[in-house]
This record gives C-alpha cells, sequence and structure tokens, in this order.
C-alpha cells in the first residue's frame, strides 16, 4: 500500500479534503504547494497532475484524482468512517450530489475566473470587468442556494454532509463570508455550525483566518 498524499495550499479548495481525511482517520502526506509560484513544489504537482491544480489526491492504491467533488464521493465510498454522504437509496443523497456538482460546476469556475481574469482577457479595464461580473454570478449562486435550502439544521437535515462542508469552504472566498452572513442567513447558520464540528475547526484554523 502506498501513501496516501495530498497536494494542497493553505486557503485552498484541499481544505474539504483534509476534513474528510481527518474524520476518517486517514493518515496522509500533505504537500503544500502554491500553484501560481514557480520552484520543486510545483514541479511535483504537475508530475501527477499537469493542469497543476489543487487538491490533488492521491490514494493509497495509487490512484490519482483530481477534481475536488469527485474526491468528496470517492473518500466517501472508499472510507466508511469519513461517511458525510447520505447512504445510497435516501433520496438526501441526490440531493447532495446535485448540490456538490453544483459548486463545483458553477461556484467554482467563477472563483477561478475572478483569481486569474489574465487567462481569459488581456486589458487591465476588461480583467477588473471580468473579475467584477465573476462576482455578481457568484452572488447569484449563494442566492439560489439560499432559496433552494431549508437548513434543519443543517443543509440536508439533522446530520453534516459534504454537502455543507464544501459550502462553508466556499464561503470565505468571493464574495465573502460577510457577504453571505447578512444576505444568506439560513445557509449562513449551517454553514455556522458546520464549522463547529471538531475535524472541520481543526481543518479551518489550519486554512482561514477568523
Amino acid at each position: 500500500m502506498s501513501t496516501v498524499e495530498l497536494y494542497g495550499c493553505r486557503g485552498c479548495g484541499s481544505a474539504v479534503v483534509e476534513v474528510l481525511l481527518e474524520r476518517a482517520g486517514v493518515e496522509f502526506v500533505y504537500h503544500d504547494v502554491e500553484p501560481w509560484v514557480p520552484g520543486p513544489a510545483i514541479d511535483a504537482l504537475k508530475a501527477v497532475n499537469p493542469l497543476a491544480q489543487v487538491p490533488t489526491l492521491t490514494l493509497a492504491d495509487g490512484t490519482i484524482m483530481t477534481e475536488s467533488a469527485a474526491m468528496i464521493v470517492a473518500l466517501d465510498d472508499g472510507y466508511p468512517a469519513a461517511r458525510v454522504l447520505p447512504e445510497s437509496g435516501d433520496p438526501r443523497r441526490s440531493l447532495a450530489l446535485r448540490w456538490i456538482v453544483f459548486i463545483a460546476g458553477n461556484m467554482y469556475p467563477a472563483i477561478s475566473v475572478g483569481d486569474f481574469p489574465e487567462r481569459w482577457v488581456n486589458s487591465d479595464a476588461a480583467r477588473a470587468e471580468l473579475k467584477e461580473g465573476a462576482v455578481e454570478r457568484l452572488k447569484a449562486y449563494w442566492t439560489m442556494l439560499e432559496e433552494a435550502f431549508k437548513p434543519a439544521p443543517y443543509l440536508l437535515g439533522g446530520e453534516m454532509t459534504a454537502l455543507d462542508v464544501y459550502a462553508a469552504m466556499l464561503s470565505r472566498w468571493r464574495p465573502g463570508r460577510a457577504w453571505v452572513d447578512k444576505h444568506c442567513r439560513q445557509v449562513a447558520a449551517a454553514l455556522a455550525l458546520t464549522e463547529q464540528d471538531p475535524a472541520v475547526a481543526r481543518v479551518w484554523a489550519r486554512n482561514f483566518k477568523r
């Protein structure tokens, strides 16, 4: 068996994967990589993921995984102790998967556009406009979440799921937790409760400023 290895950076999307690994009691090697900083760390990341994106995860059997939403499902399947998705047959599982993929397919790209507008447009003015537009899209996405859920007390009911952890992580990025707290109060209450979970609290302490 190989060692589980996680390539991540503080405050990045690797945080949700750290939470799942900690909840499962899985020992793993953490490689701290800032993908925008050239050097040996980024070269090592590119060797396993040519996109040089974090998180990148190497499982114990040597399988290389990218895409945080896929990691959530794989870790839930592979480590029952980490179980933070409803079980198969529970209708909440379909909801969890729907909204996890919604976050990955809509919110994450808007974050990426705002982080790296130079990948899409050349002029400073266009970059500023694109970044502003990405923030407005993120606000719209958060509003959709607020309208979709009636937390009781977590997003899908009485137990924390990976959806809560994933959304809590995204809330730390644009448009910012203060905006989410003000404009999406029902969702924000579920996220605040999620952050009281011991594993989440430990990982957040390493990744996010209070």
